[in-house]
Order: C-alpha cells, then sequence, then structure tokens
C-alpha cells in the first residue's frame, strides 16, 4: 500500500507566509510519518541513494505560484543535515530565466549548490533519444548525467488540458518536445514520459506544494481561482502523490461550483494509464493518506484532507 502524507500548515492557512524554518518543521513531519523512521536524516537515507540529488522544480508562473525558494531552501538545508554536501544539490528546471522569474538565484559552477536550467551553456538535452509507447524525446542531461537522485517539486494546480498538473506532469520539463505531447489530455504521454529511464531510475520522491492551489484555469496563473491550502504533500509514490492532489482540485471545483474534470472534458485520465504501467497507485481507496495539521508553536495534530 502506497502513502501519501498531507501536511497542513495553520498559519498559511490563515494567509501567512511559510519561512524556511517552518517548511523545515514540515518536512520533518511528513517525511518521518512517509518512512516511519525518527529522524528526517533518516528518513532521507531511507528514501535516496547517496550521490547527487537533484530538485526538480515548477517555476512557469514566476513568483505567482511556483516552487517557493523557502521551501527548495528548507529541502537543501534539510538534505545537508543528512550529510548530502552542498555541491551534491542541484535545483533546476526548463530554463533559467524561469527560474530566475520565481526568485532563484543561478550557479551552475562546482563550488556550492547549484542552480540552473537546462538551457545552461554545456547542459541541454542527452543525444540519445528514449522512447516509451507512443513517446519518444530527449531528456535533460541534469537527469542523465549530473544527479544520482531527483525529487519532483511540482506545485498543484488545474491544467487546461491535462486536467491536472502536479508531479507527473513536472516532468514534461525534463523533455525536449512537450509540445508535442498535449492531445487527447495528455494521455498517455504524461505517464510514458515518466516512464522514460533516466525518469523513472532517478524520481524517488515527490515534494508537491499546495500552500495555495489553483482549481480552474491553469497551469497559468489566475488569482480569480486560488484558495489557500497550505500544505506539502509528500510520498515516494508519485501516481499517488498525483491522485490525492487531483482528489483536493476535485473537492475544490465542487465547493465553488465548478463541474468536476471529466463534465469539463478534462479528466486526469493518464493517472489510470500510468498506474496500468507500473508507476504506482492511482485509486484513493488502496492508498494510505496521512493528514497532519501544525499550529503555530509546531504541535502536530491528526487532520482532514479538506
Amino acid at each position: 500500500m502506497s502513502r501519501v502524507v498531507v501536511v497542513k500548515h495553520e498559519g498559511a492557512l490563515r494567509g501567512e507566509s511559510i519561512s524556511v524554518a517552518g517548511y523545515t518543521a514540515m518536512l520533518y513531519e511528513a517525511l518521518t510519518a512517509l518512512t516511519g523512521e525518527t529522524t528526517e536524516a533518516a528518513s532521507l537515507h531511507k528514501l535516496l541513494p547517496r550521490g547527487a540529488v537533484g530538485m526538480k522544480t515548477n517555476c512557469l508562473t514566476g513568483k505567482q505560484n511556483s516552487t517557493p525558494a523557502p521551501l527548495v531552501e528548507a529541502l537543501a538545508g534539510v538534505l545537508e543535515a543528512a550529510g548530502w554536501k552542498p555541491t551534491e544539490i542541484v535545483v533546476w528546471d526548463r530554463t533559467n530565466r524561469e527560474l530566475q522569474t520565481a526568485g532563484f538565484k543561478l550557479s551552475a559552477g562546482g563550488f556550492g549548490r547549484r542552480c540552473m536550467g537546462t538551457d545552461t551553456n554545456g547542459v541541454g538535452y542527452g543525444s540519445e533519444f528514449h522512447s516509451f509507447g507512443e513517446s519518444s524525446s530527449l531528456v535533460s542531461r541534469i537527469l542523465e548525467e549530473v544527479v544520482t537522485a531527483n525529487i519532483n517539486m511540482p506545485v498543484l494546480k488545474d491544467h487546461s488540458i491535462a486536467g491536472l498538473s502536479g508531479g507527473l506532469k513536472n516532468m514534461f520539463g525534463a523533455i525536449n518536445n512537450p509540445n508535442k505531447f498535449h492531445n487527447h489530455n495528455c494521455d498517455p504521454h504524461v505517464a510514458e514520459v515518466s516512464m522514460m529511464d533516466p525518469i523513472r531510475s532517478r524520481n524517488r520522491l515527490t515534494i508537491m506544494d499546495a500552500v495555495q492551489v489553483q482549481y480552474h484555469n491553469g497551469p497559468g496563473f489566475d488569482r480569480r481561482y486560488l484558495v489557500r491550502y497550505g500544505s506539502v504533500i509528500l510520498s515516494d509514490d508519485p501516481v499517488a502523490a498525483d491522485r490525492v492532489g487531483l482528489e483536493v482540485i476535485g473537492r475544490l471545483r465542487e465547493r465553488n461550483g465548478l463541474p468536476s474534470l471529466e463534465k469539463a472534458g478534462r479528466p486526469a485520465k493518464y493517472l489510470q494509464t500510468a498506474a496500468g504501467l507500473g508507476l504506482g497507485q492511482a485509486e484513493l481507496s488502496v492508498l494510505e493518506v496521512k493528514v497532519l495539521v501544525m499550529d503555530d508553536k509546531g504541535h502536530v495534530r491528526a487532520g482532514e484532507l479538506l
């Protein structure tokens, strides 16, 4: 049974921003709840092999609704405290411009943490196409050659074609030709891209930011459909993480008087395709979903998904 952990922050639910320290506390609770270990360091060593770790962000909407820099900073600090060297941490996305507009400082050198887009000079995409099913792509050399493992750090939001923009969809940012894969609600392509060897073999953990969730008219930013959910969603099953995210989107749409994604003509059917390929579990009924709520003093109690 796959486990998904949702950690909510009461301050964020009230509209407050979350500091690096706040995200660090949330990651501690989420990682230990996910693995059953007593420390975040032991949890990370259980989830990740030693070596360089990538952190794939989603920076499409600049500072408006992209992977938050404080969350990335918190995770990098947790990795370093667990024994990873700064030079073994690589924050990355499709382009340097997207990273910069989202508030990240670029650094492609060998001193300290790296932060770079695939379009960095000397990086780019690999020379060999990777194929699975109907999909064939070049994959970022950051995944192929630079990192040993990858932590997928998407933002939970609606997608105008695929229905859901979460962890699996975020890996479109690791290939050279995502524009070719948006027909039929991006199915089966979202699943097949994540089945490509450099992606499947290195993706070990999904940490999805859901502090503010756009439940309609995504993936571009639209403040009219934004709500404070105040959470991070973690799982080592990429399909399960997305399935819980889909449940949140669905309930928010219902609460706000919108039709289901199925009735809107954009079901996230790629989740079932991914499950059928063995990438993870897509049925909510077989998932272990653990929801925790953290108050302003760091005390944690059990909570509800929505």
